[in-house]
């Protein structure tokens, strides 16, 4: 079974993009846009293991 290989920092950037909505809804960015980092760091960094 072959798998497809996203671009790196795609999920990230997606982390970020959703991080930084749910910060503007919530009115609390700082917070949001970390999480929005850290999830989407951690998406990526999980994937990538799994692919190697």
């Amino acid at each position: 079974m072959k798998t497809k290989k996203s671009k790196k920092g795609i999920k990230l950037g997606i982390g970020i993009i959703l991080g930084t909505i749910v910060g503007y809804l919530t009115s609390n960015m700082q917070l949001w846009f970390v999480l929005g980092i850290a999830i989407g760091a951690a998406l990526e960094y999980g994937s990538s293991k799994k692919l190697k």
